[in-house]
């Protein structure tokens, strides 16, 4: 296998989330403005394994779309000029078409691919392919907009 663009310290330098929510392990082919291609090892340690399921591990379709967001995110975050600043979040704002095809289980490397169809300001819809071992796994569209970290009181009244 190549040698990746950003390997794992340098993916997690791009993201903010951290374990157990690192869903990218590598970026193999960056194009600002357009596409990225990155990795995802999935491991029979992951916490997800202990309930999804006993029996039979089986990736959660919520994690892959949470590694195709992250892989969306270090994507839009390298198109635009703007900087993620420290209040700053990439958040999923819609999930369009998406379909799961094939089970996804400990041992696979997810290969993402997400494009960009457009940019708009904070907003960036994509689409994407997840493929196994050339299997495609999953496919759809998304939504991602650029948000401020919130209070988490905001909104409460408070308490007397």
């Amino acid at each position: 296998m190549a040698k990746p663009l950003l390997d794992f310290e340098a993916v997690r330098s791009l993201l903010k989330q951290r374990f157990p929510m690192l869903m990218v392990d590598t970026v193999v082919a960056l194009e600002p403005g357009k596409s990225i291609r990155a990795t995802k090892n999935v491991s029979g340690n992951e916490l997800q394994f202990l309930g999804h399921f006993p029996g039979r591990a089986i990736m959660p379709g919520t994690l892959i779309v949470e590694a195709i967001g992250q892989a969306a995110s270090i994507l839009f975050s390298q198109t635009t000029d703007v900087p993620l600043g420290d209040e700053d979040f990439l958040v999923l704002g819609s999930i369009n078409s998406m379909r799961f095809l094939v089970p996804v289980v400990p041992g696979d490397t997810m290969e993402i691919e997400v494009r960009i169809l457009k940019i708009l300001g904070d907003l960036c819809f994509l689409e994407t392919t997840v493929t196994v071992d050339g299997t495609v796994v999953a496919i759809g569209s998304m939504g991602l907009a650029r948000s401020k970290l919130r209070s988490p009181s905001r909104g409460l009244k408070e308490l007397s």
